[in-house]
């Protein structure tokens, strides 16, 4: 890893789940404009590929392809090892992979609600498993950084999975961060609020319901992916070298309670 006082990822190991497209495709390509080495992880081969053809040559060696559904212990297991093995280390886990399923929470079935849990939850747990266990078999240190959500504290009717599985991720985080501080190991997450990614495509393109996404953010505007791969490398950087346990809010200020901007209540 850098030490605090320098800049950028040069000669960094790096691996990234959900790396197809979104905030995992922004923020491979800002690790690799670094100088970072990328290992590069999502369900599907094609957008993976996308993603792959756009980075930078670094002078670490060529990125990697790993797909994979993380939500399965061998494949997860086995893509990162051998990724690895391949570059000769790890520095970074970013834990990005992760799904929505909508439904009244009193007819949620039990396969939807299962499948989010088991990408959110367990495939990110799975994925930070075989870092931390490289590091602690290596005696090296490195850094977890977890996609959250603004849903790790705000409720979303609709989709109790996708609420119970980012409640989760804020407990994990810091779970590890203090079972792992010791070693030198920091583990944080990002908690987007509402941004312009394809999960998201269903009021991106509807010019309504833009207008009235961007109503409820303080800041009146969606965020970019671009804008969340910022976050996800100031945390995993020297220049959070004395950060760990932490969920980072970005989201344009919709976790402080933008109604309240009017003085009504009083």
């Amino acid at each position: 890893m850098p030490p605090p006082d320098q800049q950028g990822f040069t000669g960094c190991r790096v691996f990234v789940t959900g790396a197809g497209q979104g905030i995992g495709a922004a923020t491979a390509m800002k690790f690799a404009t670094q100088g970072a080495r990328v290992a590069l992880n999502d369900l599907h081969a094609e957008p993976l590929g996308r993603t792959l053809a756009g980075l930078p040559t670094v002078a670490a060696g060529p990125h990697l392809e790993r797909p994979g559904d993380v939500s399965h212990e061998d494949t997860a297991t086995r893509m990162i090892e051998t990724a690895i093995a391949e570059m000769g280390g790890l520095d970074v886990m970013v834990c990005n992979a992760g799904i929505q399923i909508p439904s009244p929470s009193e007819s949620v079935t039990l396969d939807d609600f299962a499948t989010v849990m088991a990408v959110n939850v367990t495939g990110v747990m799975l994925c930070a498993r075989a870092a931390l266990g490289h590091w602690v078999r290596s005696g090296t240190r490195g850094t977890i950084v977890v996609t959250s959500s603004v849903h790790e504290i705000i409720p979303k009717p609709g989709y109790l999975g996708y609420s119970a599985s980012k409640g989760a991720i804020g407990n994990m985080v810091r779970t590890w961060a203090l079972e792992y501080a010791s070693r030198g190991i920091r583990v944080n997450a990002v908690a987007p609020g509402a941004i312009e990614t394809p999960m998201n495509r269903s009021w991106i393109n509807d010019p309504g319901k833009y207008d009235a996404v961007s109503r409820h953010i303080p800041m009146r505007r969606p965020g970019q992916a671009g804008e969340i791969a910022d976050a996800i490398l100031f945390l995993a950087s020297g220049q959070a070298s004395y950060i760990t346990g932490q969920t980072l809010f970005v989201d344009g200020g919709l976790t402080l309670y933008g109604d309240f901007q009017e003085n009504w209540a009083t």
